[in-house]
């Protein structure tokens, strides 16, 4: 089963501005957009559900994750998505998999739409952005949200790493190791770690191995790291007996889905010729693509494992 855990759906005009739009334009500039091979608008940022399902097709995945946005300083944000998420869920219901995106320091309104997302619409887990909205990850404003889904027993998926986007202390409140804080006070809380902490991987590898309910997905590795850097992370959270709680996915739409997929390809061959050990297997790309996900969302039984590697202290 392949498994995309990182797509965002957003609607022009609703909760993605014209001005976000532009700000990726200038961003994507010199770029041809992928989906419409011209350069890049501020509306090709949002695609409609029937263009997900095709191109989920177009690429054999089985199942996506649908995420929104939630940057409240760019008013990007619709307290009402998660009827949005419900209806794409509902017209795709063996295809997608809905998160409610919440705004992180919403308080307990926030919470409460999460819950009705979760109880009543059908939504499998929470996606926050903190440091879009200028707050650290380990900020104690977010606790109540972090404290809902650790009690409605939902995965947790929390941006970490960096943003190109202007204003606020992105870098710092994005370090991954702020959410230990989050574990210590959240301990049953499944958390997965937005893009592995992109330039801070090795520390997130080895948070992940301390707790066994924290996976970290790949979203945007393909197109910002070299194979022999993946190649790297990957023999290293073998190593520490993780790998099986690594996920894929892609930020898409503003990156296609083909893109990872020949990229995170190509690191069983290339660790194997350059022996980095250990050496990446067809069954840890299986585990990657799908495997972990699967477990993870219980659509099918968890089991333990990862790989050989050294034991915790």
């Amino acid at each position: 089963m392949i498994i995309n855990t990182h797509t965002h759906m957003m609607r022009f005009g609703v909760d993605f501005p014209r001005e976000l739009g532009e700000f990726y334009v200038r961003m994507f500039e010199g770029q041809t957009c992928w989906h419409t091979g011209k350069p890049w608008t501020a509306e090709d940022f949002c695609v409609p559900p029937e263009r997900l399902i095709a191109d989920m097709d177009a690429s054999g995945i089985d199942k996506a994750v649908v995420l929104g946005v939630g940057y409240i300083p760019w008013n990007a944000y619709d307290p009402n998505a998660g009827e949005y998420v419900q209806s794409m869920v509902e017209s795709y219901p063996d295809r997608l998999i809905g998160f409610y995106t919440a705004d992180p320091l919403g308080g307990s309104d926030e919470v409460k739409r999460f819950q009705h997302g979760v109880e009543k619409q059908g939504l499998r887990g929470l996606k926050m952005l903190p440091s879009y909205n200028y707050a650290a990850v380990n900020d104690k404003r977010i606790w109540p949200l972090y404290e809902a889904a650790e009690a409605l027993k939902v995965p947790v998926l929390v941006h970490t790493g960096w943003s190109m986007l202007p204003k606020g202390k992105m870098l710092e409140y994005d370090h991954p190791l702020y959410l230990e804080d989050v574990m210590i006070d959240f301990p049953d809380l499944h958390l997965i770690i937005g893009h592995t902490g992109f330039h801070w991987a090795e520390e997130a590898l080895h948070f992940i191995a301390k707790y066994r309910h924290v996976y970290g997905d790949f979203a945007f590795w393909a197109e910002s790291a070299p194979v022999w850097r993946i190649a790297q992370i990957w023999s290293w959270a073998k190593q520490l007996g993780v790998m099986d709680r690594l996920l894929w996915g892609t930020d898409y739409p503003y990156v296609p889905f083909q893109t990872g997929q020949v990229q995170f390809g190509k690191v069983p061959e290339y660790s194997e010729r350059h022996e980095i050990e250990p050496i990446l297997t067809q069954e840890d790309l299986d585990s990657f693509f799908g495997g972990a996900a699967a477990r993870m969302l219980g659509l099918v039984k968890e089991v333990s494992g990862g790989g050989s590697g050294a034991a915790c202290p």
